[in-house]
């Protein structure tokens, strides 16, 4: 088991998770998610401060996560994906843990992860962490849930 930076090499299997878990699970939520950014990881995660992370098993991607700057003292946290095999074994809590310590390295001082309702698992694993709900939006049929995280 390894968390590892992203490699372009692994392009096509990031993008094979996350879409075929978007769409399996998520189909009504798509919609409200682009998928511009995994299209092209490292030009959306190549900021100085931008990250992105997969977790790997006998070479295979199981998992991902990303690190945007959003501002000078704030960090996005996106793309927090685990395959479903592969869920409730911790793998979620090595990502993040991986993604929040390179976020105080990089002196972030907040972290904002956006989700809809039905990312019940992964809203867990933020309020077991420390995040808190800040902010309900409604949209069109949606809600999204702003979860924030001071460090």
């Amino acid at each position: 088991m390894q968390v590892r930076k992203f490699d372009t090499k692994d392009s096509a299997d990031v993008k094979n998770l996350i879409v075929s878990i978007l769409t399996k699970e998520y189909p009504f939520d798509k919609s409200v998610y682009e998928n511009s950014d995994i299209s092209s990881i490292s030009d959306t995660y190549g900021g100085r401060k931008d990250v992105f992370f997969v977790i790997e098993s006998d070479d295979d991607i199981i998992g991902t996560v990303g690190v945007k700057e959003d501002s000078k003292d704030t960090a996005l946290l996106r793309r927090l994906f685990i395959k479903p095999s592969c869920r409730r074994k911790g793998y979620g809590s090595l990502l993040l843990s991986r993604a929040l310590n390179h976020c105080r390295k990089n002196h972030f001082k907040q972290v904002v992860f956006r989700a809809t309702g039905r990312m019940a698992q992964a809203i867990n694993l933020l309020k077991k962490n420390g995040f808190k709900e800040a902010e309900k939006i409604d949209l069109g049929g949606f809600r999204i849930y702003k979860f924030v995280l001071d460090l």
